[in-house]
């Protein structure tokens, strides 16, 4: 077995940002066709909110296991909006009704 070049690297490495971007794009549509058609959350919603959690949290630890402080100050943010959405989404759920 070999070793890819940087040629080959950098074509793998575009390969899968566009089949990301691609994958991201699709269950976004997906979940906002559902809640057009059903006025409810679904499988596709709860992927895409995964799978952006996933790629923030390992780019922010691989930042970090580096020393970059950026990786930190995301990690952190990250945090911060997540804890937002969870209190802002409790107090709409308790005012707007159940």
């Amino acid at each position: 077995m070999r070793k890819m070049d940087e040629m080959e690297l950098r074509i793998n490495q575009k390969g899968i940002k566009w089949s990301w971007a691609f994958t991201v794009f699709s269950l976004l549509i997906w979940a906002g066709y559902n809640f057009v058609k059903g006025q409810e959350t679904s499988l596709p919603f709860f992927l895409f909110i995964l799978q952006f959690l996933v790629y923030f949290l390992v780019t922010s630890i691989e930042k970090i296991r580096v020393d970059d402080n950026s990786g930190k100050k995301q990690l952190l943010i990250s945090v911060v909006v997540f804890l937002f959405l969870i209190v802002f989404g409790g107090i709409l759920y308790v005012t707007m009704g159940r």
